[in-house]
């Protein structure tokens, strides 16, 4: 569990800025892109993780279940906020996915 926790910590603040920018502006509240962040990630990170650690896939598999939660994250945030557009909503949660989990990749061959 506190590897989990770790791991989904980590995600979200690598994450929020991005939903901030791609999405944030538009919000009426300053926390509503914070609520909407974590609630797209408990859509799909624990599930993720659980799969990783249980099956432990290769790289290319893992690449492809990223690129299907990039797109179950932008289809997620379209559907709570249409006022985005399909086209944004995708390039966020891409953009979102991108950088946590490229990051992720430096962080592992740095510290691994």
């Amino acid at each position: 569990m506190t590897l989990w926790l770790g791991l989904f910590l980590w995600t979200l603040v690598l994450e929020l800025p991005v939903y901030e920018l791609g999405a944030g502006p538009r919000t009426k509240r300053w926390w509503h892109t914070s609520v909407l962040a974590l609630l797209l990630n408990l859509l799909t990170h624990p599930l993720f993780t659980w799969w990783q650690y249980e099956t432990e896939p290769s790289r290319l598999a893992v690449l492809g279940a990223e690129l299907c939660i990039a797109a179950a994250e932008g289809l997620a945030l379209y559907c709570l906020r249409r006022e985005l557009g399909l086209g944004r909503a995708l390039l966020v949660g891409a953009a979102a996915n991108g950088t946590s989990y490229g990051l992720g990749l430096l962080a592992w061959h740095l510290l691994g």
